[in-house]
């Protein structure tokens, strides 16, 4: 659920981002599920708090 997410990535600040290993599979089913889970799942995308596991390598090579 993106508000369980949500607690994590946007909560206290102590941690930068989180790497999902399905992030495009939630954004596919989120897709139908109520606004607010959806506008809250977007925000953590676009701020950059919630990644995608193929992000990874690449993060840890800058």
């Amino acid at each position: 659920m993106p508000s369980r997410i949500a607690s994590i990535a946007l909560g206290t600040g102590d941690i930068d981002c989180i790497y999902h290993f399905a992030l495009y599979e939630v954004q596919i089913v989120n897709s139908s599920d109520h606004e607010d889970s959806k506008e809250i799942l977007n925000t953590m995308i676009d701020v950059k708090r919630l990644k995608d596991i193929s992000d990874l390598p690449m993060d840890l090579a800058f």
